[in-house]
């Protein structure tokens, strides 16, 4: 087992130059494609410089930030709050551990703490969701540990090698966030 990460020694921090590298290598690794929307293809150095560049882009409707060591340049992942509803108070979470030798030590869970605090402190939002397809249990015990509740099954609704798999769909309310640590 790995030693876990001790507390605040993650950072989220807008995306520069320096997440073009990173995420070139993790938009192409295919285990991490696998475990996050299943679908495998080759991404090009322009493809992922342009994808930062709407990554940073200002927008009422997501937001996109690099998972830093703090005072490390270089990221080892990233997350966005995507799809906000300010007129419903709500988002959805993603989030990806991008360099491996970090998955298993508590980063992730740091990372997703510090976005829930993000969407419910600063953006003012009730609800956050996310999804997890269901052969990834790590990513669902990560939300399970920062206090996501499994709410339901989308069946079959990722294709993938030819296969068809269900997504776990997670909520946390802003109530149950809260009332955590009370």
């Amino acid at each position: 087992m790995r030693e876990e990460a001790p507390q605040g020694t993650v950072e989220l921090r807008p995306h520069t130059a320096a997440s073009l590298e990173p995420l070139l290598r993790w938009k192409n690794d295919v285990e991490i494609q696998w475990l996050s929307d299943g679908e495998t293809r080759t991404y090009t150095r322009e493809d992922v410089a342009a994808t930062l560049q709407r990554w940073t882009r200002p927008s009422d409707d997501i937001v996109h930030l690099a998972i830093n060591l703090v005072g490390r340049p270089e990221p080892i992942g990233f997350l966005h709050l995507a799809l906000i509803e300010r007129a419903h108070r709500r988002c959805r979470l993603g989030l990806v551990i991008g360099e491996k030798n970090m998955w298993g030590r508590g980063y992730g869970r740091q990372a997703a703490t510090h976005a829930v605090t993000h969407a419910f402190d600063v953006l003012d939002l009730d609800r956050i969701t996310a999804e997890v397809l269901a052969d990834n249990p790590r990513s669902a015990r990560l939300l399970e540990r920062v206090g996501f509740v499994r709410e339901g099954v989308m069946r079959e609704s990722v294709q993938r090698d030819g296969s068809r798999v269900d997504e776990l769909i997670y909520g946390l309310l802003r109530d149950e966030w809260t009332k955590r640590d009370a």
